[in-house]
């Protein structure tokens, strides 16, 4: 059984999802990325949920483009 492996993130997603975690209140996931195979990485569920209940947006947190809340409900 493999372990998993947190790989390192952009200093830029860490800093965008503090301030919106400050904007908003609330405490965000402490790892963004998984990667359980050593064959790249996925979103970790924590960071998917977070970005669920919160409306953050992963495009803004990861590629730094739009903006930071979702601009519609998901389905």
């Amino acid at each position: 059984m493999n372990a998993s492996v947190y790989p390192p993130i952009a200093p830029e997603v860490r800093q965008r999802l503090e301030a919106f975690a400050a904007q908003t209140g609330t405490t965000p996931p402490e790892h963004i990325l998984i990667d359980e195979h050593g064959e790249g990485g996925t979103f970790t569920d924590e960071i998917l949920h977070y970005c669920c209940n919160t409306g953050l947006s992963l495009d803004w947190l990861w590629f730094g483009t739009g903006t930071p809340h979702r601009s519609e409900e998901p389905a």
